[in-house]
């Protein structure tokens, strides 16, 4: 992908300020990995919710942003499967295909 195309798709940003959600991104998923960070934040929701009454209501808005980050992720996976791409292929992150056993694999082929 061009830099043009990366302007219009990141409209009003500047090449550093995209350089920098990147790296941000870059860091959570190699900390993580999409499937540990979805899993990882449902089961921390679950617990908050089924803690007492106040710590949920204290929580309401953390609880809302840790779903939409959820929803992200889920929207990322989606899109490898979509796309037929493995989490390396689509993203040049490693760890989510160690975890499932791809290896260096970048495309999903026909099962």
């Amino acid at each position: 992908m061009e830099f043009s195309e990366i302007r219009e798709k990141f409209e009003g940003l500047t090449a550093d300020q995209v350089c920098e959600l990147a790296k941000f991104g870059k860091e959570i998923l190699n900390h993580a990995g999409m499937f540990g960070l979805s899993s990882g934040l449902l089961n921390l929701i679950k617990d908050i919710i089924n803690a007492d009454d106040y710590v949920y209501d204290d929580n309401k808005c953390t609880i809302e942003t840790l779903i939409h980050i959820i929803s992200l992720v889920n929207d990322l996976t989606e899109k490898c499967w979509h796309e037929r791409k493995t989490p390396f292929g689509l993203t040049g992150l490693k760890d989510d295909n160690e975890y499932l056993g791809l290896k260096d694999a970048t495309r999903i082929e026909a099962l």
